[in-house]
Protein backbone atom coordinates (compact mmCIF):
# COMPACT_ATOMS: atom_id res chain seq x y z
CA UNK A 1 0.00 0.00 0.00
CA UNK A 2 1.31 3.15 -1.54
CA UNK A 3 -0.82 6.30 -0.97
CA UNK A 4 -2.53 7.91 1.53
CA UNK A 5 -6.12 7.62 1.76
CA UNK A 6 -7.63 10.83 -0.37
CA UNK A 7 -9.52 12.88 2.14
CA UNK A 8 -12.74 13.48 1.20
CA UNK A 9 -13.53 16.24 3.81
CA UNK A 10 -12.97 20.46 2.59
CA UNK A 11 -9.82 21.48 5.02
CA UNK A 12 -8.09 18.10 6.06
CA UNK A 13 -10.90 16.09 7.32
CA UNK A 14 -11.15 12.94 6.16
CA UNK A 15 -13.76 10.16 5.50
CA UNK A 16 -14.82 6.72 7.55
CA UNK A 17 -12.23 4.94 5.78
CA UNK A 18 -9.49 1.83 6.69
CA UNK A 19 -6.77 3.82 8.66
CA UNK A 20 -3.03 3.83 7.32
CA UNK A 21 -1.96 3.89 3.86
CA UNK A 22 -4.19 2.87 1.14
CA UNK A 23 -4.67 2.08 -2.34
CA UNK A 24 -7.84 0.95 -3.38
CA UNK A 25 -9.86 -2.03 -1.88
CA UNK A 26 -13.33 -4.08 -0.88
CA UNK A 27 -14.90 -1.34 1.17
CA UNK A 28 -18.95 -3.92 1.01
CA UNK A 29 -20.06 -6.73 0.00
CA UNK A 30 -24.23 -7.11 -1.25
CA UNK A 31 -25.22 -10.65 -1.73
CA UNK A 32 -21.46 -11.45 -3.55
CA UNK A 33 -21.54 -7.65 -5.23
CA UNK A 34 -18.63 -5.99 -4.03
CA UNK A 35 -17.98 -2.30 -3.62
CA UNK A 36 -14.39 -0.93 -4.09
CA UNK A 37 -13.03 2.25 -2.46
CA UNK A 38 -11.99 3.66 -5.77
CA UNK A 39 -16.16 3.72 -6.64
CA UNK A 40 -16.94 5.83 -3.55
CA UNK A 41 -13.57 8.24 -3.86
CA UNK A 42 -14.54 8.36 -7.64
CA UNK A 43 -18.52 9.72 -6.68
CA UNK A 44 -16.51 12.19 -3.80
CA UNK A 45 -14.12 13.99 -6.70
CA UNK A 46 -17.58 13.88 -8.50
CA UNK A 47 -19.34 16.21 -5.95
CA UNK A 48 -16.27 18.44 -5.27
CA UNK A 49 -16.24 18.61 -8.64
CA UNK A 50 -19.77 20.07 -9.08
CA UNK A 51 -19.01 22.41 -6.18
CA UNK A 52 -20.97 20.13 -3.88
CA UNK A 53 -19.92 19.93 -0.12
CA UNK A 54 -17.51 17.16 0.77
CA UNK A 55 -17.99 15.89 4.29
CA UNK A 56 -18.28 12.16 5.65
CA UNK A 57 -21.77 12.46 6.11
CA UNK A 58 -21.65 13.18 2.23
CA UNK A 59 -19.45 10.31 1.89
CA UNK A 60 -21.88 7.91 3.53
CA UNK A 61 -24.74 9.29 1.73
CA UNK A 62 -23.05 8.24 -1.66
CA UNK A 63 -21.94 4.68 -0.10
CA UNK A 64 -25.82 4.01 0.68
CA UNK A 65 -26.40 4.95 -2.67
CA UNK A 66 -23.95 2.66 -3.74
CA UNK A 67 -25.66 0.16 -1.31
CA UNK A 68 -28.61 0.31 -2.91
CA UNK A 69 -27.47 0.19 -6.48
CA UNK A 70 -25.85 -3.33 -6.10
CA UNK A 71 -28.52 -4.55 -4.21
CA UNK A 72 -31.15 -3.38 -7.01
CA UNK A 73 -28.51 -4.99 -9.38
CA UNK A 74 -28.61 -8.43 -7.42
CA UNK A 75 -32.54 -8.79 -7.79
CA UNK A 76 -32.46 -7.96 -11.49
CA UNK A 77 -29.81 -10.89 -11.50
CA UNK A 78 -32.60 -12.91 -9.65
CA UNK A 79 -35.23 -11.96 -11.97
CA UNK A 80 -33.19 -12.42 -15.03
CA UNK A 81 -33.95 -8.67 -16.38
CA UNK A 82 -31.55 -7.21 -18.77
CA UNK A 83 -30.95 -3.79 -20.24
CA UNK A 84 -32.08 -3.25 -24.00
CA UNK A 85 -29.12 -2.72 -25.69
CA UNK A 86 -30.61 -0.64 -28.43
CA UNK A 87 -31.27 1.64 -25.18
CA UNK A 88 -27.87 1.64 -24.18
CA UNK A 89 -26.81 2.45 -27.82
CA UNK A 90 -29.38 5.87 -27.25
CA UNK A 91 -27.91 6.64 -24.13
CA UNK A 92 -24.11 6.28 -25.07
CA UNK A 93 -25.36 8.79 -28.02
CA UNK A 94 -27.25 11.27 -26.23
CA UNK A 95 -24.12 11.50 -23.30
CA UNK A 96 -21.58 11.67 -26.16
CA UNK A 97 -23.84 14.46 -27.92
CA UNK A 98 -24.30 16.22 -24.63
CA UNK A 99 -20.44 15.73 -23.46
CA UNK A 100 -19.61 17.22 -27.24
CA UNK A 101 -21.77 20.22 -26.75
CA UNK A 102 -20.28 20.99 -23.64
CA UNK A 103 -16.78 20.86 -24.76
CA UNK A 104 -16.81 22.33 -27.87
CA UNK A 105 -17.26 19.05 -30.34
CA UNK A 106 -15.91 15.78 -30.90
CA UNK A 107 -12.22 16.64 -31.43
CA UNK A 108 -12.25 18.36 -28.27
CA UNK A 109 -13.64 15.56 -26.51
CA UNK A 110 -11.15 12.70 -28.01
CA UNK A 111 -8.22 15.15 -27.31
CA UNK A 112 -9.35 15.93 -23.50
CA UNK A 113 -9.96 11.78 -22.78
CA UNK A 114 -7.03 10.86 -25.02
CA UNK A 115 -9.32 8.13 -26.60
CA UNK A 116 -11.44 8.06 -29.93
CA UNK A 117 -15.28 8.69 -29.47
CA UNK A 118 -15.51 4.17 -29.97
CA UNK A 119 -13.74 3.45 -26.88
CA UNK A 120 -14.78 6.31 -24.70
CA UNK A 121 -18.38 4.35 -25.66
CA UNK A 122 -16.73 1.29 -24.55
CA UNK A 123 -15.56 2.70 -21.41
CA UNK A 124 -18.50 3.73 -20.52
CA UNK A 125 -21.22 1.13 -21.86
CA UNK A 126 -20.85 -1.12 -18.71
CA UNK A 127 -21.60 1.80 -16.29
CA UNK A 128 -24.82 2.87 -18.31
CA UNK A 129 -25.77 -0.65 -18.62
CA UNK A 130 -26.12 -1.24 -15.10
CA UNK A 131 -27.58 2.80 -14.62
CA UNK A 132 -29.93 1.24 -16.86
CA UNK A 133 -30.83 -1.77 -15.46
CA UNK A 134 -31.04 0.13 -11.75
CA UNK A 135 -33.70 2.73 -13.39
CA UNK A 136 -35.86 -0.71 -14.97
CA UNK A 137 -35.62 -2.41 -11.40
CA UNK A 138 -36.79 0.29 -9.77
CA UNK A 139 -39.66 0.59 -12.48
CA UNK A 140 -40.53 -2.94 -11.53
CA UNK A 141 -41.03 -2.57 -8.18
CA UNK A 142 -42.44 0.55 -7.68
CA UNK A 143 -44.98 -0.11 -10.59
CA UNK A 144 -47.32 2.70 -11.59
CA UNK A 145 -47.46 4.86 -8.69
CA UNK A 146 -50.68 7.32 -8.61
CA UNK A 147 -52.54 8.79 -7.03
CA UNK A 148 -56.02 10.19 -6.73
CA UNK A 149 -56.70 14.29 -6.84
CA UNK A 150 -57.93 13.55 -3.03
CA UNK A 151 -54.70 11.72 -1.95
CA UNK A 152 -52.75 14.86 -3.64
CA UNK A 153 -54.76 17.57 -1.88
CA UNK A 154 -54.48 15.53 1.24
CA UNK A 155 -50.38 15.46 0.37
CA UNK A 156 -50.68 19.13 0.08
CA UNK A 157 -52.26 19.75 3.15
CA UNK A 158 -49.79 18.05 5.07
CA UNK A 159 -47.36 20.34 4.46
CA UNK A 160 -46.85 23.34 7.15
CA UNK A 161 -48.01 26.22 4.78
CA UNK A 162 -44.32 27.80 5.95
CA UNK A 163 -42.51 24.74 4.78
CA UNK A 164 -44.53 24.64 1.26
CA UNK A 165 -41.62 25.01 -1.09
CA UNK A 166 -40.56 28.05 -3.42
CA UNK A 167 -40.92 27.98 -7.01
CA UNK A 168 -39.14 30.21 -9.06
CA UNK A 169 -39.88 31.86 -12.19
CA UNK A 170 -40.62 28.94 -14.58
CA UNK A 171 -42.08 27.85 -18.24
CA UNK A 172 -43.36 24.89 -19.67
CA UNK A 173 -43.15 24.83 -23.23
CA UNK A 174 -43.12 22.68 -26.72
CA UNK A 175 -40.55 22.45 -29.92
CA UNK A 176 -40.75 20.89 -33.09
CA UNK A 177 -37.52 20.10 -35.37
CA UNK A 178 -37.31 19.15 -38.84
CA UNK A 179 -33.71 18.39 -40.38
CA UNK A 180 -32.69 18.98 -43.74
CA UNK A 181 -32.88 16.10 -45.79
CA UNK A 182 -30.20 15.30 -48.36
CA UNK A 183 -31.61 14.72 -52.36
CA UNK A 184 -31.85 11.22 -53.86
CA UNK A 185 -29.12 12.41 -56.12
CA UNK A 186 -27.12 13.36 -53.45
CA UNK A 187 -27.39 10.26 -51.84
CA UNK A 188 -26.62 8.20 -54.71
CA UNK A 189 -23.68 10.16 -55.47
CA UNK A 190 -22.11 9.57 -52.07
CA UNK A 191 -22.83 5.71 -52.29
CA UNK A 192 -21.47 5.69 -55.62
CA UNK A 193 -18.16 7.58 -54.75
CA UNK A 194 -17.74 5.18 -51.87
CA UNK A 195 -18.39 1.97 -54.48
CA UNK A 196 -15.45 3.53 -56.10
CA UNK A 197 -13.21 3.67 -53.58
CA UNK A 198 -14.12 -0.09 -52.49
CA UNK A 199 -13.32 -0.65 -56.19
CA UNK A 200 -9.60 0.66 -56.37
CA UNK A 201 -8.89 -0.57 -52.44
CA UNK A 202 -10.46 -4.50 -53.77
CA UNK A 203 -8.19 -4.50 -57.15
CA UNK A 204 -4.79 -3.06 -55.15
CA UNK A 205 -4.68 0.61 -56.37
CA UNK A 206 -5.35 2.24 -53.65
CA UNK A 207 -4.86 1.77 -49.95
CA UNK A 208 -7.70 1.62 -47.49
CA UNK A 209 -5.50 3.92 -44.99
CA UNK A 210 -4.81 6.35 -47.65
CA UNK A 211 -8.50 6.83 -48.60
CA UNK A 212 -9.35 6.54 -44.74
CA UNK A 213 -7.18 9.22 -43.93
CA UNK A 214 -7.74 11.86 -46.72
CA UNK A 215 -11.64 11.24 -47.31
CA UNK A 216 -13.00 9.51 -43.95
CA UNK A 217 -16.02 11.67 -42.25
CA UNK A 218 -15.37 10.12 -39.26
CA UNK A 219 -13.50 12.43 -36.99
CA UNK A 220 -12.44 10.00 -34.52
CA UNK A 221 -10.92 7.16 -36.78
CA UNK A 222 -9.84 9.01 -39.76
CA UNK A 223 -6.40 9.90 -38.90
CA UNK A 224 -5.77 6.78 -37.39
CA UNK A 225 -6.38 4.71 -40.62
CA UNK A 226 -9.76 4.78 -39.90
CA UNK A 227 -9.30 2.24 -37.33
CA UNK A 228 -11.64 1.75 -34.40
CA UNK A 229 -9.52 -0.67 -31.73
CA UNK A 230 -11.01 -3.76 -30.68
CA UNK A 231 -14.17 -3.32 -29.72
CA UNK A 232 -17.32 -5.48 -28.02
CA UNK A 233 -20.26 -5.87 -29.57
CA UNK A 234 -23.17 -3.32 -28.74
CA UNK A 235 -20.94 -0.06 -28.56
CA UNK A 236 -21.33 0.39 -32.87
CA UNK A 237 -24.73 0.58 -33.86
CA UNK A 238 -26.50 -2.65 -34.68
CA UNK A 239 -26.11 -2.58 -38.33
CA UNK A 240 -22.13 -1.78 -37.84
CA UNK A 241 -22.20 -4.70 -35.60
CA UNK A 242 -23.72 -6.91 -38.11
CA UNK A 243 -21.65 -6.39 -40.87
CA UNK A 244 -19.01 -6.66 -38.74
CA UNK A 245 -19.53 -9.97 -37.43
CA UNK A 246 -20.11 -10.93 -40.62
CA UNK A 247 -16.26 -10.85 -42.14
CA UNK A 248 -13.29 -12.21 -41.75
CA UNK A 249 -9.77 -11.33 -41.32
CA UNK A 250 -9.01 -9.51 -43.96
CA UNK A 251 -12.31 -8.81 -45.96
CA UNK A 252 -13.83 -5.82 -47.16
CA UNK A 253 -16.99 -5.23 -46.91
CA UNK A 254 -19.79 -3.92 -49.61
CA UNK A 255 -20.98 -0.89 -48.85
CA UNK A 256 -23.57 -0.30 -46.11
CA UNK A 257 -25.72 2.16 -44.42
CA UNK A 258 -26.40 3.10 -41.26
CA UNK A 259 -27.64 6.80 -39.72
CA UNK A 260 -24.65 8.18 -40.25
CA UNK A 261 -24.19 7.90 -44.39
CA UNK A 262 -22.51 4.97 -46.02
CA UNK A 263 -19.97 2.96 -45.29
CA UNK A 264 -16.93 0.38 -46.48
CA UNK A 265 -15.26 -1.56 -43.35
CA UNK A 266 -11.83 -3.66 -43.62
CA UNK A 267 -11.94 -6.58 -40.73
CA UNK A 268 -8.61 -7.01 -39.01
CA UNK A 269 -9.26 -8.70 -36.17
CA UNK A 270 -12.01 -10.64 -34.64
CA UNK A 271 -12.03 -12.45 -31.06
CA UNK A 272 -15.63 -13.63 -30.46
CA UNK A 273 -17.48 -10.86 -30.17
CA UNK A 274 -14.92 -8.56 -29.91
CA UNK A 275 -13.55 -6.88 -33.46
CA UNK A 276 -11.08 -4.18 -34.44
CA UNK A 277 -11.61 -2.77 -37.90
CA UNK A 278 -10.80 0.03 -40.45
CA UNK A 279 -14.17 1.72 -41.86
CA UNK A 280 -14.59 5.35 -43.76
CA UNK A 281 -17.62 6.88 -43.62
CA UNK A 282 -19.03 9.41 -45.59
CA UNK A 283 -22.34 11.17 -45.47
CA UNK A 284 -24.73 12.28 -47.87
CA UNK A 285 -24.64 16.56 -46.96
CA UNK A 286 -28.10 18.35 -46.51
CA UNK A 287 -27.29 21.86 -49.39
CA UNK A 288 -28.72 25.43 -48.74
CA UNK A 289 -31.32 24.80 -50.77
CA UNK A 290 -32.40 21.22 -48.45
CA UNK A 291 -32.19 23.55 -45.53
CA UNK A 292 -34.42 26.37 -46.94
CA UNK A 293 -36.86 23.75 -48.04
CA UNK A 294 -37.39 22.34 -43.94
CA UNK A 295 -37.89 26.07 -43.22
CA UNK A 296 -40.53 26.74 -45.65
CA UNK A 297 -41.93 23.10 -44.86
CA UNK A 298 -41.95 24.41 -40.87
CA UNK A 299 -43.37 27.92 -42.02
CA UNK A 300 -46.18 26.29 -43.70
CA UNK A 301 -47.06 23.96 -41.01
CA UNK A 302 -46.97 26.42 -38.46
CA UNK A 303 -49.40 28.48 -40.65
CA UNK A 304 -52.13 25.97 -40.84
CA UNK A 305 -51.92 26.07 -36.99
CA UNK A 306 -52.28 29.66 -36.58
CA UNK A 307 -55.08 29.28 -39.24
CA UNK A 308 -56.80 26.73 -37.05
CA UNK A 309 -56.57 24.39 -39.84
CA UNK A 310 -54.41 22.10 -37.64
CA UNK A 311 -54.04 21.30 -34.55
CA UNK A 312 -50.82 22.06 -32.75
CA UNK A 313 -50.04 18.38 -31.20
CA UNK A 314 -51.41 16.81 -34.35
CA UNK A 315 -48.62 18.90 -36.50
CA UNK A 316 -46.40 17.71 -33.51
CA UNK A 317 -47.38 13.87 -34.02
CA UNK A 318 -47.18 13.73 -37.35
CA UNK A 319 -44.29 15.82 -38.65
CA UNK A 320 -41.80 16.29 -35.44
CA UNK A 321 -37.72 15.06 -35.80
CA UNK A 322 -36.73 16.55 -32.66
CA UNK A 323 -35.39 13.26 -30.64
CA UNK A 324 -36.06 14.41 -27.53
CA UNK A 325 -39.18 16.03 -27.82
CA UNK A 326 -40.57 13.00 -30.91
CA UNK A 327 -42.19 10.36 -28.20
CA UNK A 328 -44.42 13.71 -26.21
CA UNK A 329 -45.52 15.31 -29.21
CA UNK A 330 -43.57 18.33 -28.90
CA UNK A 331 -43.55 18.24 -25.18
CA UNK A 332 -39.91 19.41 -23.41
CA UNK A 333 -39.78 17.66 -20.61
CA UNK A 334 -37.29 18.65 -17.99
CA UNK A 335 -34.69 15.43 -17.59
CA UNK A 336 -34.11 15.62 -13.84
CA UNK A 337 -37.37 15.29 -12.52
CA UNK A 338 -39.43 14.20 -16.63
CA UNK A 339 -41.31 17.42 -15.58
CA UNK A 340 -43.11 20.17 -17.93
CA UNK A 341 -41.53 22.57 -15.69
CA UNK A 342 -38.35 24.24 -16.90
CA UNK A 343 -37.12 26.95 -14.03
CA UNK A 344 -35.54 29.66 -16.01
CA UNK A 345 -32.01 29.41 -14.91
CA UNK A 346 -32.46 25.60 -16.21
CA UNK A 347 -33.32 26.99 -19.49
CA UNK A 348 -29.99 26.85 -22.37
CA UNK A 349 -29.50 30.84 -23.20
CA UNK A 350 -30.77 30.41 -26.95
CA UNK A 351 -34.26 28.85 -25.57
CA UNK A 352 -34.31 31.53 -22.98
CA UNK A 353 -33.80 33.65 -25.27
CA UNK A 354 -36.67 32.77 -27.64
CA UNK A 355 -39.44 32.19 -24.75
CA UNK A 356 -38.48 35.14 -23.05
CA UNK A 357 -40.07 37.07 -25.91
CA UNK A 358 -43.35 34.74 -26.84
CA UNK A 359 -46.61 35.16 -25.05
CA UNK A 360 -48.13 32.54 -23.84
CA UNK A 361 -49.97 29.92 -26.44
CA UNK A 362 -47.81 32.00 -29.23
CA UNK A 363 -45.45 29.96 -31.76
CA UNK A 364 -42.12 31.17 -32.54
CA UNK A 365 -40.71 31.75 -35.93
CA UNK A 366 -39.03 28.82 -37.42
CA UNK A 367 -35.27 29.12 -35.95
CA UNK A 368 -32.39 27.86 -37.60
CA UNK A 369 -29.88 24.48 -35.95
CA UNK A 370 -27.41 22.49 -36.36
CA UNK A 371 -26.43 19.09 -34.50
CA UNK A 372 -22.88 18.33 -33.08
CA UNK A 373 -23.09 15.91 -35.83
CA UNK A 374 -23.42 18.99 -38.56
CA UNK A 375 -26.97 17.50 -39.27
CA UNK A 376 -28.95 20.92 -39.95
CA UNK A 377 -32.59 22.15 -39.97
CA UNK A 378 -35.29 24.39 -38.41
CA UNK A 379 -37.26 24.28 -35.39
CA UNK A 380 -40.09 26.23 -33.43
CA UNK A 381 -40.80 27.00 -29.59
CA UNK A 382 -44.74 27.45 -28.54
CA UNK A 383 -44.76 28.74 -25.17
CA UNK A 384 -47.97 26.54 -22.93
CA UNK A 385 -47.17 28.28 -19.62
CA UNK A 386 -45.20 31.05 -17.82
CA UNK A 387 -45.24 31.16 -13.92
CA UNK A 388 -43.78 34.10 -11.85
CA UNK A 389 -41.51 33.56 -8.23
CA UNK A 390 -44.25 32.45 -5.76
CA UNK A 391 -44.56 29.80 -2.93
CA UNK A 392 -46.21 26.43 -4.07
CA UNK A 393 -50.28 26.52 -4.86
CA UNK A 394 -52.06 23.69 -5.45
CA UNK A 395 -54.12 25.27 -8.30
CA UNK A 396 -51.36 26.92 -9.98
CA UNK A 397 -48.73 23.91 -9.39
CA UNK A 398 -51.32 21.07 -9.30
CA UNK A 399 -49.05 19.30 -11.49
CA UNK A 400 -45.89 19.86 -9.37
CA UNK A 401 -47.60 18.73 -6.22
CA UNK A 402 -48.75 15.50 -7.97
CA UNK A 403 -45.30 14.76 -8.97
CA UNK A 404 -44.20 15.29 -4.98
CA UNK A 405 -47.20 12.86 -3.90
CA UNK A 406 -46.78 10.58 -6.33
CA UNK A 407 -43.10 10.82 -5.70
CA UNK A 408 -43.09 10.14 -1.92
CA UNK A 409 -45.56 7.30 -2.91
CA UNK A 410 -42.56 5.37 -4.78
CA UNK A 411 -40.33 6.09 -2.30
CA UNK A 412 -42.55 4.26 0.44
CA UNK A 413 -42.95 1.51 -1.56
CA UNK A 414 -38.97 0.89 -2.31
CA UNK A 415 -38.22 1.56 1.12
CA UNK A 416 -40.33 -0.90 1.56
CA UNK A 417 -39.25 -3.31 -0.57
CA UNK A 418 -35.20 -2.73 1.04
CA UNK A 419 -36.30 -3.84 4.36
CA UNK A 420 -38.09 -6.74 2.92
CA UNK A 421 -34.53 -7.69 1.03
CA UNK A 422 -32.50 -6.94 3.40
CA UNK A 423 -33.95 -9.86 5.62
CA UNK A 424 -32.57 -12.24 2.96
CA UNK A 425 -29.34 -10.98 1.56
CA UNK A 426 -26.12 -10.88 2.79
CA UNK A 427 -24.66 -7.63 3.33
CA UNK A 428 -21.13 -6.58 4.62
CA UNK A 429 -19.93 -3.66 5.56
CA UNK A 430 -16.14 -2.76 6.41
CA UNK A 431 -15.73 -1.06 9.95
CA UNK A 432 -14.33 1.95 8.79
CA UNK A 433 -17.83 3.01 7.51
CA UNK A 434 -20.30 1.46 9.92
CA UNK A 435 -20.21 4.61 12.10
CA UNK A 436 -22.57 6.03 9.14
CA UNK A 437 -26.12 6.93 9.96
CA UNK A 438 -28.00 5.23 6.79
CA UNK A 439 -31.40 5.38 6.04
CA UNK A 440 -31.80 1.52 5.60
CA UNK A 441 -30.63 -0.76 8.41
CA UNK A 442 -27.63 -1.92 6.04
CA UNK A 443 -25.53 -2.64 9.07
CA UNK A 444 -25.70 -6.03 10.63
CA UNK A 445 -28.12 -7.27 7.85
CA UNK A 446 -25.30 -10.28 6.72
CA UNK A 447 -28.10 -13.17 5.75
CA UNK A 448 -30.00 -13.37 8.41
Amino acid sequence: MAAAVPAFAQGGGQQPAPPGRYIDGVIANVAGRIILYSDLAGRMEQVRQAGGKVSDSTACGELEDLLYQQLLLDQARIDSVFPDENQIDAELDRRINYFEQQIGGREKLEKFYGKSVTEIKADFRDQVSDQMLVQQMQQKIIGNARVTPREVEEFFRSIPVDSLPFINAGVEFSRISLYAAPTDAEDRRVRQRLEEYRESIVKGEKQFCTIAVLYSEDPGSAAQCGELGMVPQGVMVPEFDAVALSLKDGEISPVFRTKYGYHIMEMIERKGDRYNARHILLSPKASTADVEAAKHRLDSLVALVRNGAMDFQAMAAANNQDEETKETNGIMLEPATNSTHWAIGDLDQRTFMVLDKLEVGQISEPIAFEDPDGKKGYRIFRLTKRTEPHRMDLVQDYPLVQQAAEAKLRQRNLDTWVAEKLRSTYVHILDAYRGCTFQHAWQGEEGQ
